[in-house]
């Protein structure tokens, strides 16, 4: 169990150091109104939660559990992992855009 949460742990940290590399790199080349949406979408892609297996209901970060379901031939199970990530996107995405718009 402490693999596990160690696991988390690095990967959490590798997830905000990514944020940090796009907002003090890449954002900046972007359109102001598209930058936090795309921020958002990166953090819903990397931190939706997924159950690896219907057993334990230990959870991982969906994006890895549809790549291991897709790689092992698993079809039908990485198209439910991938319905969460899109779903949590799809909801993120349009409460960012909603925040950007300017109601005049």
């Amino acid at each position: 169990m402490l693999g596990y949460v160690v696991a988390w742990v690095v990967y959490l940290a590798s997830a905000l150091a990514m944020l940090w590399v796009y907002q003090r790199g890449i954002a900046r080349l972007l359109p102001e109104n598209i930058r936090p949406v795309l921020a958002v979408l990166m953090l819903c892609v990397l931190l939706t939660p997924w159950p690896i297996d219907q057993e334990t209901w230990l959870l991982a970060p969906a994006i890895i559990a549809t790549m291991f379901n897709v790689f092992s031939g698993f079809g039908i199970a990485a198209l439910k992992s991938l319905s969460a990530i899109l779903l949590v996107s799809t909801i993120a995405c349009f409460i960012a855009w909603l925040k950007t718009r300017k109601f005049y």
